[in-house]
Formats: structure tokens, sequence, C-alpha cells
């Protein structure tokens, strides 16, 4: 997730403002997306289209396979609206604007010809559509393929069964989720006893 960041992720010139503005376009933008039942905790972040839509991203980059979690065992949209919430709320606004812009069938009409909304295409035509973000002239769809990647990926190994999928395991006592975190700032001086070397 530290490449989700306010400036980095897609304030890129006019031109990307611009392109972000389609997600909320109307016209073919109004075309159905997949629906999917909301998880029972309730969504934070995202919205009912938007936990869709990467939902469906999630099932393309994790599809069930021998030995791994799939995208709906892991709960990869829910995590990932868990995550943004907890982080910069600007960085979650864009994220839900981008999210708007890959399903829109709008978007995908003017910028690959696309006329359907990105969770109703076939499987290979999905993964067609996201490569097209990756390798795009423009700066704002390959900066969007990045945070979108990284989001669904840092979702999805949060579930501890898709770590041990990989053959990693964190040792005992290596992290304490109730450290203190550091939010910026000064750094406190260390005291003379904690600077000293043994």
């Amino acid at each position: 997730m530290a490449s989700l960041t306010r400036r980095g992720l897609l304030k890129r010139g006019l031109l990307g403002g611009a392109v972000l503005a389609l997600g909320g376009s109307t016209l073919l933008a109004t075309r159905e997306g997949l629906s999917l039942p909301p998880p029972p905790e309730g969504l934070q972040v995202l919205g009912p289209r938007e936990y869709a839509t990467l939902q469906a991203l999630a099932r393309r980059a994790f599809p069930p396979r021998p030995g791994w979690l799939d995208a709906d065992t892991a709960r990869v949209a829910l995590t990932a609206d868990g995550l943004l919430a907890r982080g910069d709320p600007a960085v979650a606004a864009e994220v839900k604007q981008l999210l708007g812009l890959f399903e829109n069938a709008l978007a995908g009409f003017l910028l690959s010809g696309r006329v359907t909304p990105f969770s109703r295409l076939s499987p290979e035509a999905q993964d067609a559509a996201f490569e097209a973000w990756r390798d795009s002239r423009l700066v704002v769809l390959r900066t969007g393929h990045h945070a979108l990647r990284s989001l669904v990926y840092s979702a999805y190994f949060m579930h501890p069964a898709a770590v041990a999928a990989t053959g990693y395991f964190v040792p005992e006592g290596f992290h304490d989720p109730n450290a203190p975190v550091w939010k910026g700032g000064s750094p406190r001086p260390l005291s003379a006893k904690e600077g000293s070397t043994p």
C-alpha cells in the first residue's frame, strides 16, 4: 500500500483529471455492471458498484487453483475496503473515482472501444482491458493500473492462508500488531542509553 500516496496516485494534470471525470459521466456509464450482495459486515469506503468492480478484478488476479485461496474466499474487496478506510481519505476518494472509471462503459468505449462495463466482460476481455491500462500511453491509466494491482495484492496477502500458500511463515514475535505507529513529524531524539552501542 506504500505506492498509494496522495502525491503519486492519480493527480497527473488536466488530462488525468479529464480522464477521471469520465467515470462520472452518463450515457454509456448507466450500463449496469456486476451486482454482488454486500458483505454482512458492511462497507466503510466502497459503494456497491465499486465493491463489485474490485472483486471482479481480484477474481482475475486470483482465480481458483490448487493450493491457493481464490479471491472470493480471501474476500479481497472487503479487505481492500478496510485498508482504504484506515488510510488517507483523499487516496480512498481517488481509488473510488478510479474504480468508477475502470468499470465505466463510456470510458471503456472512448479509451479502448469496448462498450460493456468491466465487470460484465468475459475473463479474457477483462484481462485484456487491465493490460491495456498497464500499457497505455496515458500516465493516469498506467498509474491507475499500478494502484489497483497494488491494492488487490495487498488485500489478498493479508489473509493468513494466502501467506501460508507461499511457503513463507512470519516468525512468532517478529511483528507486534500493537506496536506504536509513527505518523510523521520529527522523530523523538534517542536518550543516551538508547543511542549507546553495546
